[in-house]
């Protein structure tokens, strides 16, 4: 499980791939982010100047959540 968290911005856009599902993660805010699947992959974090990819390797599935409990569509 990785916490992604908002700390000195207004909000980012955090993108999931190969998914595409994008969501804002505003100020104060959190994402829990859960990738799991076949293999050995690893999550890859990349950074932009406009917010965050997640990546997942092929067969994993990515479940989001964010601070309230709820699950994102990925």
């Amino acid at each position: 499980m990785l916490t992604l968290t908002c700390i000195d911005a207004a909000a980012v856009l955090v993108s999931f791939e190969p998914e595409g599902a994008q969501h804002r993660l505003s100020a104060g805010d959190s994402f829990k982010v859960e990738i799991v699947g076949p293999g050995d992959g690893e999550p890859e974090v990349s950074y932009h100047p406009a917010g965050l990819i997640i990546g997942a390797w092929a067969g994993a599935v990515t479940r989001v959540w964010n601070k309230a409990g709820d699950e994102l569509p990925t």
